[in-house]
């Protein structure tokens, strides 16, 4: 097996940058727990990377290359979503918003150095289910905060407007519902539900 090749030494400039802007940074690590801290600066991302490195299976090299990505992360994304579409059929909308809750969790878990696309596609999929399992049991705050996430994850997809819309209208915001489905019909103008649910809307309500 051919050796991982090693990256070429720092040129002089590139040295003398690097001293001209080094700034000094107190840090310590957690004896118990390993986790990188410093009184001056945010060390979440750098402990998040600590984390990812240390779960590399022993087959990868390290550090790993670029778009490396696991399979079974997306299997374990695949089957909890799975699972909770299974139980949103069955109206067991607990079960559901459990499964969902895990698959967004492992989606959102993926190494830093994996494409952020991959973990942006599933998690619109998964707060999109989630959305509407949790407008199933009427908590239409969760479902319009997860609406607006799968927006900012995937903003061309008319499914986060409908899911917007669906919020908007259980709370009884029906002026903005009626924006919010307008805004879904200009990605998915064939689509039926767009307008059954514009049709549902009270009419004094949203002019």
């Amino acid at each position: 097996m051919d050796a991982p090749p090693v990256p070429p030494a720092p040129t002089e400039e590139q040295m003398a940058l690097s001293d001209a802007t080094f700034k000094q940074v107190p840090l310590c690590i957690d004896p118990n727990t390993d986790i990188l801290m410093s009184p001056t600066h945010d060390m979440t991302l750098l402990n998040a990377l600590s984390r990812s490195l240390k779960a590399l299976p022993p087959q990868i090299a390290f550090p790993p290359p670029p778009n490396v990505v696991l399979p079974q992360r997306s299997m374990a994304v695949n089957k909890a979503r799975e699972d909770g579409n299974a139980a949103f059929k069955k109206k067991d909308m607990v079960e559901a918003i459990k499964m969902y809750t895990l698959a967004v969790d492992v989606a959102a878990s993926r190494p830093l150095w994996e494409s952020n696309q991959i973990a942006r596609e599933e998690l619109a999929a998964v707060l999109a289910n989630r959305s509407a399992a949790l407008a199933a049991v009427e908590d239409w705050i969760g479902a319009l905060c997860d609406a607006d996430a799968v927006i900012n994850l995937k903003k061309p997809w008319a499914k986060g407007y409908f899911r917007k819309g669906k919020a908007l209208a259980g709370l009884g915001r029906f002026k903005e519902a009626k924006e919010a489905y307008e805004m879904g019909m200009q990605f998915d103008p064939d689509n039926p539900d767009f307008a059954a649910a514009l049709a549902e809307l009270p009419k004094r309500e949203t002019s």
